[in-house]
């Protein structure tokens, strides 16, 4: 038996580390990624590497970019949380 959990704690596409950071970033970005990360303080860091990580995250994955595209043009459907409870039967 082992104590370790069947499936990692928190958000798998969340990007933990400095180096997983770095290494998921476009070339281009990681000298920005650097200096964020040696400019920050301590108590700064886990907030500078939060960022980071979303940034590369998005960047590895830029259909958010076309869904605020499709939003400012008014062509993106999107429907409040509620539209999507009905539909899975979730329904208040």
């Amino acid at each position: 038996m082992s104590a370790q959990p069947i499936e990692p704690y928190g958000p798998t596409d969340q990007l933990r580390s400095s180096a997983e950071i770095r290494r998921a970033l476009p070339p281009p970005m990681r000298s920005q990624f650097d200096e964020a990360l040696a400019d920050a303080t301590l108590t700064e860091r886990a907030h500078v590497l939060a960022l980071w990580s979303g940034i590369a995250i998005e960047a590895a994955d830029p259909s958010g970019d076309d869904q605020v595209r499709r939003f400012q043009d008014g062509t993106l459907e999107a429907h409040p949380l509620e539209w999507y409870q009905q539909q899975e039967g979730r329904s208040r």
